[in-house]
């Protein structure tokens, strides 16, 4: 054992190790990017709101293929360069990768969130791959294939279509619903027991606290907690407005978590009013008596979100309006009216 582990970081030096970590945090972020505006194509990104995995097999490849993919690139750019000798252990860029992103996870509490079996999956086949990858690039005095070789490897032809198949196939949600459901009411506890007595005494109605909390829980995940450090720093360093603490509020004074969260549910208040006021008369009445079209209402309009935003904040209400025992919409319906003269 003593032997493997000699011969593997045999000239593995520290700055070279250095260089990779850096790599591979530019990778997280290279694959995060690109995810993001894969969205088309199929790309199943990390969201708080159940969604269909309508591409599986893009999702596996991509996740899995994208580390070995960069380090071939990183070795080729190391050889043209004439820095052969950043190739060495190359593979850890893979390994660094996918522990940065375990941490990171780890660090946005987004755990809960986490198939971890499924990343274990990905994390086995990818590092495999990649110490595969590395002892072929071992093997050879050029990197760059000839375009001979190019030809040879008609493989890849039955490889895209079997991904075509296996695209089709559509995959059980049952255990993400499970731990979407897990995560956002452990944030609803967590929050509830810091901040229920400053929501309780601004509110005194179930529609704008679990609101409220929907609207938290939805802001922490976007902007965890690291984030927020980062967005203080900035601020104290610029000393222009900012969105602080867990509410992100826009303020271009200094304000923490508490303050956020109330300047936040009066930003939600005046919202309902403005919702009351246009449509409680409106010849449309009808079509905004429901809970849901207050509460997203309310949502499209805090932080300018939209209708993404919107749809987020709305799946998490649903999680957790079953705590509450009268949620009602602001804007009654007609009947509702009626009985209450009766």
């Amino acid at each position: 054992m003593e032997v493997i582990i000699s011969e593997i970081f045999a000239g593995y030096c520290w700055y070279i190790a250095l260089m990779h970590f850096a790599l591979s945090v530019v990778l997280f972020f290279i694959v995060n990017w690109i995810g993001a505006r894969a969205i088309s194509v199929g790309y199943m990104q990390m969201n708080i709101v159940i969604q269909e995995d309508t591409a599986p097999a893009f999702n596996f490849l991509f996740k899995v293929l994208a580390p070995i993919v960069f380090i071939v690139l990183c070795a080729v750019g190391f050889e043209a360069i004439g820095l052969a000798s950043f190739n060495k252990n190359i593979y850890f860029i893979t390994i660094f990768y996918w522990a940065f992103r375990v941490l990171f996870v780890i660090c946005t509490s987004r755990g809960k969130l986490t198939n971890w079996w499924e990343q274990i999956i990905y994390w086995t086949t990818s590092i495999g791959l990649s110490l595969w990858v590395y002892s072929l690039l071992e093997s050879v005095e050029r990197i760059l294939p000839s375009p001979r070789s190019l030809l040879d490897q008609l493989w890849i032809l039955i490889i895209i279509f079997v991904y075509s198949i296996l695209n089709k196939v559509q995959i059980s949600r049952e255990g993400t619903i499970k731990r979407k459901n897990n995560y956002i009411l452990s944030r609803y506890t967590t929050f509830k027991k810091k901040y229920d007595t400053i929501i309780k005494e601004f509110f005194h109605n179930d529609f704008y606290e679990a609101l409220t909390y929907s609207i938290m829980i939805y802001e922490d995940f976007n902007r965890p907690i690291i984030v927020r450090w980062i967005e203080y720093l900035r601020f104290w360093i610029t000393r222009k407005p900012h969105t602080l603490g867990i509410m992100q509020v826009t303020t271009d004074k200094f304000i923490d978590n508490e303050e956020s969260i109330k300047q936040a549910m009066q930003v939600i208040h005046n919202l309902g009013a403005d919702f009351i006021k246009e449509y409680s008369d409106s010849k449309y009445r009808e079509y905004y008596t429901s809970v849901s079209s207050s509460a997203s209402y309310i949502a499209q309009k805090y932080n300018g979100g939209g209708w993404k935003y919107q749809e987020e904040v709305w799946g998490i209400f649903t999680t957790i309006e079953s705590y509450y025992s009268n949620i009602k919409s602001l804007i009654p319906d007609k009947a509702d009216i009626d009985d209450t003269k009766k």
